[in-house]
């Protein structure tokens, strides 16, 4: 979360050859995957939050320019690759799950409306990818990071973490609501910090890392909880991106401390961190390894432009 505050979609499903059924709202995810020769009719709608919009990733969208979000996050990677009939980015760095049901106030001072207004019933795709920002987790986790270990709220955030769950569900169950065909995927947060040790691109003893990656873990538990609950998939990129934190040089998926205009936001997924998540996405919703491209290029034709904000807070 950045810092500054801080249907065809049945028809394209294939089921597999167990013939197992699509799980219900209440019921578990379900199984089959994305016909890749059939996603020329999914209309794609992409919900979250920075680690979804991905500030200063490269070029910046402007519509609205408060949002911070790239022209190369992870879901720009997803519809490219899924060559989609409509892609609608409503992702907005800052957002907690509150925004999805009403105005948010951008970092600019302008509005901009609840990202739950792009879903409706001709929607078939549905990624969420939000959550860290709720009850001013990942805000509090850096304040953590910056200060002694004696002083970081662990309890409380431990407590906070868990509770997001219920905030997750609700927001499936929205979806559902608005889009009742559309598969609807939560997209877990990727590892940021070490989980044991550190090292000089965090600038932090390993007493106070601990804690903060074990409230990050919970965070992430939480999301899928919220995400069974209420019959939607989950995309794990915690266990994927294992490897890739901060620390790890060159193979570091995301960005350190400093922010980096036109790489990341400090402790940010960078280029290869958001192609990373999109191809874990697309390999649950295909079945299918995706080709990979070095920039997202989805057709110009498909991407659906948000309006513009309301001027003023």
């Amino acid at each position: 979360m950045i810092r500054l505050r801080p249907a065809a979609l049945l028809a394209a499903l294939v089921l597999a050859a167990t013939g197992c059924q699509a799980g219900g709202a209440d019921g578990d995810p379900p199984d089959p995957v994305l016909d890749v020769e059939a996603t020329s009719d999914i209309d794609y709608v992409a919900l979250g939050d920075s680690f979804s919009a991905g500030p200063f990733i490269g070029t910046m969208r402007t519509d609205p320019q408060g949002c911070a979000r790239s022209r190369s996050n992870y879901p720009a990677f997803l519809a490219e690759w899924l060559d989609v009939a409509s892609y609608t980015d409503v992702t907005c760095s800052a957002a907690t799950t509150a925004d999805l049901y009403a105005p948010m106030t951008m970092f600019d001072g302008n509005t901009t409306g609840p990202q739950l207004d792009a879903v409706s019933a001709d929607t078939d795709l549905v990624t969420l990818g939000m959550g860290g920002n709720d009850f001013g987790i990942y805000d509090t986790l850096i304040d953590c990071q910056e200060g002694p270990a004696a002083t970081c709220p662990v309890e409380r955030l431990r407590a906070d973490a868990r509770k997001v769950a219920d905030h997750i569900e609700r927001a499936v169950r929205r979806i559902r609501r608005a889009a009742p065909e559309a598969w609807v995927l939560v997209v877990g947060y990727p590892d940021i910090l070490p989980t044991e040790g550190s090292c000089a691109a965090v600038g932090v003893p390993a007493d106070v890392l601990g804690p903060v990656a074990e409230v990050a873990g919970l965070l992430n538990d939480s999301l899928q909880r919220g995400a069974a609950a209420a019959g939607a998939s989950y995309v794990d990129m915690e266990a994927v991106s294992e490897g890739h934190d901060v620390c790890a040089k060159g193979r570091a998926w995301v960005n350190g401390p400093r922010l980096r205009v036109g790489v990341a936001a400090p402790f940010h997924p960078k280029l290869n961190g958001m192609r990373a998540v999109a191809a874990e996405v697309y390999r649950q919703v295909t079945g299918e390894e995706p080709e990979v491209t070095e920039y997202a290029e989805p057709d110009p034709d498909v991407v659906v432009l948000n309006e513009q904000p309301e001027a003023g807070g």
